[in-house]
């Protein structure tokens, strides 16, 4: 929650003169999770973009010495990367409606940033390891490492949305 309370840490007086009137603390320390919470899913993504420009330069290399099955391999890896950048970029805020069937209260907005702080640690472990195999691009025995690891974000991101959608 480090982002939450940094930004609670750097209140100006007028946001803290508006703690004053009644409902709106809570209203604030909601939008002041959800912000968070988008931040946090920025740098995930930030991060998978990182990876996924490395894997293209790899691409590139792989093609340039036309091998045609790691290509087709590493391609495949390329669009699940993709794939998984563009749910998380896209995923739901933890807002709810008025109206809303599906509820989301303070403590399940405080289990998806847990979840969201889970996931970034997956991710920079997975870009982690994916400079091993981007030091040698030819070596497909990498790979199925990377895979387990886009894995494991994916199941994490899943949990996430089952958190949201009132499955958990």
């Amino acid at each position: 929650m480090e982002i939450e309370e940094k930004a609670k840490r750097q209140r100006n007086g007028f946001e803290r003169m508006l703690h004053w009137i009644p409902g709106f603390k809570g209203y604030y320390e909601r939008e002041l999770r959800r912000d968070s919470n988008r931040l946090q899913r920025e740098f995930i993504v930030e991060k998978l973009r990182d990876v996924k420009i490395g894997l293209n330069d790899i691409v590139r290399a792989v093609s340039r010495q036309k091998q045609p099955a790691l290509l087709t391999v590493y391609d495949e890896f390329s669009r699940l990367l993709e794939r998984s950048i563009n749910e998380i970029r896209y995923a739901d805020r933890g807002y709810s409606g008025f109206f809303d069937l599906i509820k989301i209260r303070e403590a399940e907005l405080d289990a998806v940033y847990q979840i969201d702080a889970e996931l970034a640690e997956a991710v920079i472990r997975f870009g982690e390891s994916f400079k091993e195999l981007a030091a040698q691009p030819t070596d497909a025995s990498l790979l199925p490492a990377l895979q387990v690891g886009m894995k494991a974000v994916g199941d994490k991101f899943r949990q996430r949305g089952e958190l949201l959608k009132g499955y958990r």
